[in-house]
């Protein structure tokens, strides 16, 4: 071996030992960096030929295990969804309250009975009937305020989405600029360890936001997707838009999250057409769009439903009987029924006339299955029978009935054995002509209409109707334009046909309501209207209005649930008496401080009653303190899984970080043998480099 061999031999010896000396000095700087995975130095002999040439740095690497690597990815973002779910779920459960506390809505509930059955025992207290409207108000406050904070917190997880992709894109703009910077420097050096470590912090707080796939394609260089495969950072550097609405109500449609790419010279973005909300399984932002789309419309549907529920029953026990003495006028709300339209009822109904004293004037029963086909049929039939004392009409969708004489009273009662039935609604229940409460909506469209009746919508109007996906994805959209003198069934074989038809099949139901069942695969489809401009005839009512099409009309039944103002401002207007149908004329067919109508109402306390699918609830047959226990128990069991997903999450992020700690932590021990061995050969290449050197100096003292 030459003495150059010898000098270039310790020379690589040194500078090697150097860069390794360098490295632990690193590795033990960060030994309490959370995340830091320590590098180590990759030596390689040098060769010149088949002669030995020193040593060389083939690399600085992390010390990681790829496969732990992702799995830590994967649970970190399953645990920080489940932790930000369970943020929210913790403020719903604030708003709850216990149940066994008056606060609460099951309290409230109670309220309400407690108060029937006081009054139910003095029908004539006016104390008594102001408390029972006092309490129904009351429900109607508590019932709209949780809803109203449901709508806030979709409202706050929107604006948590714009600020979380907002988060995404600097990460991914971190991750997009340090990628040359790596493998520039694994290219020239080989010592990118640093860069690599920065690009790994900025992984680490990515998966935190959004599940992330890491694609390695040289030099170190990675590419990240979602685990769809919706590519975050590929041959370019991909940007999230969303623009988060100031306002969120039950029908405020949200924007998706749409993906751009990012010009790599001039910063420029372009749509690439693609959406994220779909493409999305884990993290916050998988959490922030559950909550928004699934979890918090659910609940709110279980609140509409249960407040549909009181308000139905509720109403058609008031519309069974009868204030004493009777009002002078029952005027409904807008049907959307026209004069020309099929009645569709069966059965029978009393309207009958009173004085101030509760004595008959004037009766007629209708018996729908002989009077004539129509409402108009049935309106002159009423009219004719009760030969001027008093006057039925249908106007603009809304049925009144009203007494002549300003000191007379009417009442419209169900016949005992045989009573009046449209789709499950005595006539008075069906025109709410005397409902006892009302709501935004009241969260039930069983119209009685049959296919094949004529739809009476103007022609010319239009519905434009949207299939929304995931995230508010638009799938598919459609005009529908009305063509007159058609059914309903045209109408619906129109919707079926156009582009909807691939996502949702429309059908009239056995009682008139219009229902859409999802084709399958697209169970997560829902339909919302975008624009209506119909009338049904001179009424008013839009075809959205008219068949309740969309979730708002369930859950707007929590909304503005009170007792009617005309019963606020009189509480002797409460439907207590019941109209003896067996009275003739002259004699007492209400009688004051009659109980049968407070007692109806105090049975809805134990009655079952039929609640349609809601939220996460299935169809329901129980009493409505039932169905309430039901809601809050599904509230709870959504918080408990939330919680429980969570605690398991956070357990195996605990095992994977000990597993990644014990493969890529800092062991302190270890660094000090380590940069004692490093020491060692420093010195004895030191010592090489000085035999060298002596060597030298003696062959030139020889010559």
């Amino acid at each position: 071996m030459t003495i150059s061999a010898i000098i270039n031999n310790s020379l690589t010896g040194l500078f090697t030992s150097q860069a390794a000396l360098r490295t632990i000095s690193d590795n033990v700087s960060n030994v309490n960096t959370p995340g830091y995975a320590r590098k180590v130095v990759r030596l390689d002999p040098r060769l010149t030929g088949s002669q030995g040439a020193g040593v060389q740095i083939s690399g600085i690497e992390r010390v990681v295990d790829k496969f732990l690597e992702k799995s830590v990815y994967t649970t970190t973002a399953d645990a920080a969804r489940y932790e930000l779910e369970n943020t929210f779920h913790a403020r719903i459960q604030a708003l709850l309250g216990r149940p066994d506390v008056n606060s609460s809505l099951s309290g409230k509930i109670n309220d309400v009975f407690n108060s029937i059955s006081e009054l139910a025992l003095n029908p004539l207290s006016t104390i008594l009937k102001e408390g029972m409207v006092s309490r129904l108000n009351a429900f109607g406050d508590e019932i709209g305020m949780l809803g109203e904070n449901m709508q806030n917190m979709r409202l706050d997880a929107s604006s948590q989405i714009a600020e979380t992709t907002a988060k995404i894109n600097s990460l991914l703009k971190r991750v997009d600029f340090l990628n040359p910077l790596i493998v520039k420097e694994t290219v020239s050096t080989g010592d990118a360890g640093s860069l690599i470590e920065q690009r790994a912090q900025a992984l680490s707080e990515l998966s935190e936001l959004i599940d992330i796939n890491i694609i390695e394609t040289g030099n170190n260089k990675i590419d990240i997707s979602t685990k769809s495969g919706v590519y975050l950072i590929g041959n370019v550097r991909r940007e999230l838009q969303y623009n988060s609405p100031g306002i969120v109500t039950s029908s405020t449609p949200f924007p998706p999250i749409t993906i751009h790419n990012v010009d790599p010279t001039t910063g420029n973005i372009s749509s690439t057409g693609l959406t994220l909300d779909e493409n999305v399984s884990s993290g916050e932002l998988f959490g922030l769009l559950n909550l928004r789309d699934n979890e918090l419309v659910a609940m709110s549907e279980e609140l509409g439903a249960l407040a549909s529920g009181m308000l139905n029953e509720f109403n058609r026990v008031h519309n069974e009987n009868s204030a004493a003495p009777a009002p002078n006028a029952l005027i409904g709300n807008n049907s959307g029924m026209l004069s020309t339209d099929p009645h569709n009822f069966t059965g029978e109904s009393t309207f009958a006339v009173t004085d101030a004293n509760g004595i008959l004037v004037d009766n007629v029963t209708i018996d729908f299955g002989v009077t004539g086909p129509n409402f108009s049929d049935v309106i002159t039939a009423v009219n004719a029978g009760l030969a001027g004392n008093a006057t039925l009409a249908l106007n603009n969708g809304v049925m009144s009935f009203t007494a002549t004489a300003g000191t007379n009273g009417v009442s419209i009662s169900q016949t005992t054995g045989n009573e009046s039935d449209r789709s499950g609604r005595g006539f008075s229940h069906f025109f709410a002509m005397n409902d006892l409460v009302e709501a935004r909506s009241n969260g039930q469209y069983n119209t009685g209409i049959t296919g094949v009746d004529a739809h009476g919508f103007n022609g010319g109007g239009t519905i434009h109707l949207e299939i929304k996906g995931i995230g508010g994805t638009n799938l598919a959209s459609y005009t529908a334009t009305i063509t007159g003198g058609q059914t309903f069934n045209d109408i619906v074989t129109d919707l079926n046909a156009s582009s909807l038809g691939t996502y949702t099949t429309f059908s009239i139901g056995a009682d008139g309501e219009l229902v859409s069942t999802p084709t399958p695969g697209n169970d997560f489809v829902k339909v919302h209207v975008k624009s209506d401009t119909t009338s049904r005839g001179a009424s008013g009512k839009t075809v959205s209005d008219f068949f309740g099409i969309g979730n708002r009309y369930q859950i707007d039944a929590a909304f503005d649930f009170k007792v009617v103002e005309r019963i606020s401002s009189n509480v002797n207007l409460l439907s207590l008496a019941k109209f003896d149908d067996t009275a003739l004329v002259g004699a007492t067919a209400l009688s004051f401080g009659d109980q049968r109508g407070g007692i109806a109402l105090q049975e809805l306390e134990n009655q079952n009653v039929n609640i349609g699918a809601a939220g996460g609830l299935s169809s329901f047959n129980s009493t409505l303190g039932q169905y309430a226990a039901a809601v809050l128990a599904d509230f709870g069991f959504r918080a408990q899984l939330a919680d429980g997903f969570g605690e398991d999450s956070k357990i195996l992020l605990g095992e994977l970080n000990q597993r990644v700690q014990s493969t890529s932590g800092v062991n302190v021990d270890e660094e000090l043998s380590n940069m004692i061995i490093f020491q060692n050969a420093y010195s004895s290449s030191a010592r090489m480099l000085n035999v060298a050197q002596e060597l030298f100096d003696e062959i030139l003292r020889i010559v």
